[in-house]
């Protein structure tokens, strides 16, 4: 990816064409801000009207400004932006940011003019921040650029923030000294033109001023692109986001269940899960988060020990800490001895460490180094409730010094005091991550360890086995353009090209030909309506088990014959399915299919199966192509997984061959893109692959 945003971030000069000398307005604010926060390049206001601004030469156009420009922001009316924009490329500036506001987001007239802002951009080979945002910092100490009009302070920290929302980043940047959050930088790329989240991302994956990366999302600019950047990011980094606009209806005209299944907000899941992607609900949560990877390393493991002067607290981070998939660390006998020379008799010195009241700050810090010091211990939480008689400031700086030394990962929770927060950073610049809360530490350092065997996880491959390609192609050029279901016979033969173990299928027009078929495979047998519009055959009654005998069938056919009559559907039947009755107490029911994303392409659903699936919704999802150790995720990630390994004397299903199916079925959306929606439920996995079976499958097809 092209993606040299340095210009952006480190200028070494700024226009600001739109600076104002009326106080109030934003050309105004922004060019205060970029003074007060000491701005280390050169200033050009640029206003026909004003000799000063905020005591500053200005300059009458862009044109008039002698020395060599790095990045302009305009603040005009939007009519006036195009030719804003010309002057840029005179002056020869490839970094522009665009505050205005009113293109697209505004409607028709907005989007033709956002379209001309686009292709002035691409014909003069520039960069675009914008338009419609909110500006860019940079808290460098060599570079020191608030070049936006939101009022408050940036803190500097490792912090990189990117926000599709403007009033967003602005709250944000409100409340960051008081919750100790540090930016290195941060972007509000507004109705992303041309610069992305993408793009953006990708930038800070090598920027060592970066630590960790947080994101404010409400669409994505190309999914597939997001997928390719964070999967290379997160192996570096972290990168923790929010994704708006989740609503849970599904895919609009899906008739399989897979496209039931994925609602709108299933890609934005996927695409996280995937990519190694952290998502956060609230932007507390995502600064928490990430205020604990800028300013703690990454847990050794999961034993974590408590230390606090008051026993509620430590009972619910013990809970939440169980909840989070974490340990409670048993403490050794000399770290326990230890403990009990500095404490009161009464105290706790068992995990969780209960100093009590009277523990003063002497007691604190040595108490935190000899628990961290503790090699069971993986990382620790350091609660201080309200000290009654003690200086809180002072109990909270011997926990940090005291874990500064020791260098374990260690989150310090100063419970109900936030000024006190505020106060400790402005005392020491280094410290650990202070928070306010005992149970989200608890959550943060799952998360963090949650990260780490992220990053431990080997990368994958697309492994492709020897299909015959030819066999669908010719299938799919016997049917028109437009929209459609496979005849089954159809669906039958494309599985076993790409050596799916579809069950032994046979197709009758009469009930003649389904007793013929049936004494062919052997009863007892299966019937099942066939026609391409009755899709559900369960929720129309076309599925008979366990036919016995050709008397036993012919009843049967009879019964469902007339069951479509009644719902007046009986036009729709063009005949019968008929296959053998598999036993499926050794096997398990599950789900195997895809669904295409009109930007994410198609969505590979994995889960439990049969009538039920849409009930339980035990699935999960992943982007085709799929990695085989995307598919072994897939498969553990699910709640049914345990019985798929063998409950209550069952044995476990043949894993390696689930993995080796959803492969297949990788394989085959990713060679033939136009198969938009196949199900394959439901899929019965046994102990053995040849006792494995698909028992029933649809596949629509749309041609253009």
């Amino acid at each position: 990816m092209n993606n040299d945003l340095n210009k952006f971030f480190y200028p070494k000069s700024i226009a600001v064409i739109g600076a104002s000398s009326k106080p109030g307005t934003l050309g105004y604010e922004l060019l205060g801000n970029l003074i007060k926060f000491g701005y280390n390049g050169k200033l050009f206001p640029v206003n026909p009207k004003a000799d000063a601004i905020h005591s500053i030469k200005s300059y009458k156009s862009l044109l008039e400004i002698k020395d060599e420009v790095d990045l302009v922001i305009i603040m005009l009316g939007k009519h006036l932006v195009l030719n804003a924009v010309d002057e840029c490329k005179k002056k020869k500036v490839s970094a522009v940011i665009v505050i205005t506001a009113g293109f697209k987001e505004v409607g028709d007239e907005g989007v033709t003019l956002e379209q001309d802002l686009i292709a002035k951009i691409r014909k003069y080979k520039m960069r675009l921040v914008g338009p419609n945002c909110m500006g860019i910092i940079n808290t460098k100490s060599d570079v020191l650029m608030n070049g936006t009009f939101i009022k408050g302070t940036p803190v500097a920290g490792g912090i990189g923030f990117v926000s599709q929302s403007g009033a967003l980043g602005a709250s944000v940047l409100k409340i960051i000294e008081k919750y100790d959050i540090g930016f290195s930088q941060f972007l509000s790329i507004g109705n992303k033109a041309d610069v992305s989240e993408n793009d953006l991302i990708d930038y800070w994956k090598d920027n060592p001023d970066v630590n960790v990366i947080t994101a404010y999302l409400e669409s994505f600019s190309d999914s597939k692109q997001f997928l390719d950047v964070c999967k290379s990011v997160t192996k570096n980094k972290p990168v923790i986001a929010i994704k708006a606009a989740k609503t849970s209806a599904g895919m609009k005209a899906a008739s399989s269940h897979t496209g039931a299944l994925a609602s709108a907000d299933t890609v934005a899941e996927t695409l996280f899960e995937q990519s190694g992607v952290i998502r956060v609900n609230t932007v507390d949560d995502m600064f928490n988060l990430a205020k604990a990877f800028d300013r703690a390393k990454l847990p050794l493991g999961k034993r974590v020990a408590v230390l606090t002067n008051a026993g509620g607290p430590a009972i619910l981070t013990v809970d939440e800490a169980a909840n989070c998939g974490l340990e409670i660390a048993e403490l050794s006998k000399e770290t326990q001895a230890k403990l009990r020379e500095i404490v009161v008799p009464e105290a706790s010195v068992q995990n969780p460490v209960d100093l009590l009241p009277p523990a003063t700050a002497q007691v604190y810090g040595k108490a935190t180094e000899i628990v961290l010091a503790d090699k069971n211990v993986d990382a620790g939480i350091l609660i201080l409730g309200p000290p009654l008689m003690f200086d809180t400031v002072e109990i909270t700086r011997y926990i940090c010094d005291a874990a500064n030394r020791n260098g374990k990962c260690a989150i310090v929770v100063v419970m109900s005091q936030d000024e006190i927060i505020a106060e400790v950073a402005k005392q020491m610049p280094v410290h650990p991550p202070l928070f306010n809360s005992a149970e989200k530490a608890a959550w943060a350092i799952s998360e963090m360890y949650k990260y780490k065997q992220w990053k431990e996880l080997p990368e994958g491959k697309v492994k492709k086995i020897n299909v015959n390609t030819k066999g669908v192609r010719s299938i799919i050029n016997k049917y028109k353009k437009g929209d459609c279901y496979l005849d089954f016979n159809d669906v039958y033969d494309i599985l076993n090209h790409y050596k799916m173990p579809i069950i032994e299928t046979r197709i009758s027009k009469n009930v003649q030909q389904s007793i013929y078929d049936a004494n062919k495979i052997g009863f007892p047998v299966v019937a099942k309506v066939f026609g391409r519009e009755l899709v559900h055959k369960s929720d129309v009654g076309g599925v008979a088990l366990n036919i016995q005998d050709e008397e036993d069938l012919i009843n049967v056919e009879s019964r469902i014959i007339a069951g479509l009559k009644e719902k007046e559907m009986d036009s729709k039947l063009e005949g019968f399915i008929i296959q053998p009755f598999a036993k499926i107490e050794e096997g398990v029911e599950t789900i195997l299919g895809a669904v295409k994303d009109s930007k994410a392409g198609h969505l590979l659903m994995f889960g439990l199966g049969g009538i039920f699936v849409e009930v339980f919704k035990d699935v999960k999802f992943k982007i085709a192509p799929l990695t085989d150790i995307d598919a072994k995720t897939i498969v553990h990630s699910i709640k049914s997984y345990e019985i798929l390994k063998g409950v209550r004397g069952k044995k476990s299903v043949d894993l390696d061959f689930v993995e080796e199916n959803i492969m297949k079925l990788s394989q085959l959306v990713t060679d033939f893109p136009e198969f938009i929606e196949i199900d394959l439920n439901p899929f019965v996995f046994s102990p053995s692959r040849s006792k494995s079976k698909i028992l029933d499958a649809r596949i629509r097809l749309v041609k253009k």
